[in-house]
């Protein structure tokens, strides 16, 4: 019996892309759409879709959720925007009352991302909607955290630059490789699909198109999800606006402990992400987007360069920086290998 899935902001394009690997994943089925207006169906908001069911307004959403708990095991992807996606969530959960303690929840915004609520504020500019909430949520990458997102029923999907900088930074910080004393250096290229399904100047394809410029220079908020996991670390991330719709291309540079080599640092990452199904490390082959977009994989390579680590790090945005990572962790949760329904080769030509 497959297990009901209902997704919150259906018209969102994380969203969207979460519908899309529902579509072909053996056991989770797309039980509920929910958006503002409840009007249409799933294939009218992403016609590249054939889901015809239905939409539904969030006020309906609780009665289909309890009537869908009372049958099993239920899953629910939160795709709202930030500070939104907290406050839907107490309102479902209060009009689930009980029921709600057996549902499976993976919020796709930053809502439950940050341990600490007055880091959230610092880092959004407003107060956490449900700062008592925030210890029930585990922060779901799962490469480094396996376990606690088994066996979590609320799991907070990390961001998307801070998917790839954990990713190139940790394995260093927890081998104790690197030093902390200097700003660690990030630069990031990203497709104009993380700006979300809205267009903007900034996304519009005309003014992307044949374009490179860098934003954010002053500071950028998913730092703080890679401070959290090193704490000890400052980071200096400069996200750049690539003229293509989906991945990230992120080179960490951080300054090596006396002494440490790269084939120090080859084998600490090695350690770390032989055993890992969708993060893989090649000491000798700089990764590219091409090979990994269209898939949850996550290619790592590094290189030493007078005592600086440069690690290279390639994701799809959308799916192992978002959606993707989304069913990663449902897949865990429900008991599935965390590979269940998730694609591993790249487009190749994208």
């Amino acid at each position: 019996m497959s297990t009901p899935l209902f997704v919150y902001g259906a018209s969102g394009l994380l969203a969207g892309e979460l519908m899309r690997l529902v579509e072909a994943h053996p056991e989770f089925e797309l039980a509920g759409a929910i958006t503002r207006s409840g009007e249409g169906t799933v294939c009218d908001l992403h016609p590249n879709l054939t889901h015809a069911a239905p939409l539904l307004r969030k006020e309906d959403a609780g009665e289909a959720i309890t009537s869908a708990l009372q049958d099993g095991p239920c899953a629910l992807v939160l795709g709202l925007p930030h500070g939104e996606s907290a406050t839907a969530w107490l309102e479902l959960e209060a009009a689930l009352g009980n029921a709600a303690s057996e549902l499976m929840v993976v919020d796709l915004s930053a809502d439950f991302r940050l341990a600490d609520a007055d880091t959230y504020a610092s880092v959004y500019g407003k107060e956490h909607p449900a700062p008592s909430t925030l210890d029930d949520w585990t922060y779901g990458l799962v490469e480094h955290d396996r376990e606690a997102v088994a066996t979590s029923k609320r799991v907070a999907a990390p961001g998307c630059f801070a998917t790839a900088m954990q990713l190139a930074c940790v394995p260093a910080f927890e081998g104790g490789l690197v030093s902390t004393d200097s700003a660690w250096l990030c630069n990031a290229v990203t497709g104009s699909s993380g700006s979300g399904a809205t267009a903007k100047a900034t996304t519009h394809h005309p003014h992307r198109h044949g374009n490179f410029k860098a934003y954010a220079r002053t500071g950028h908020r998913h730092e703080a999800e890679l401070l959290q996991a090193c704490p000890e670390a400052s980071v200096q991330l400069m996200p750049h606006s690539g003229p293509f719709a989906r991945g990230i291309h992120l080179t960490a540079s951080m300054p090596l402990r006396e002494g440490v080599t790269q084939a120090d640092a080859s084998a600490a990452y090695s350690s770390a992400y032989d055993d890992c199904a969708f993060a893989s490390f090649d000491a000798e082959t700089a990764p590219e987007l091409r090979a990994i977009v269209g898939s949850n994989r996550a290619a790592l390579s590094l290189v030493e360069r007078d005592g600086w680590l440069h690690v290279t790090c390639c994701i799809d945005n959308v799916l192992k920086g978002g959606s993707g990572q989304a069913v990663q962790a449902l897949n865990l949760m429900h008991g599935l290998p965390e590979t269940t329904g998730l694609p591993t080769a790249g487009l190749g030509v994208c």
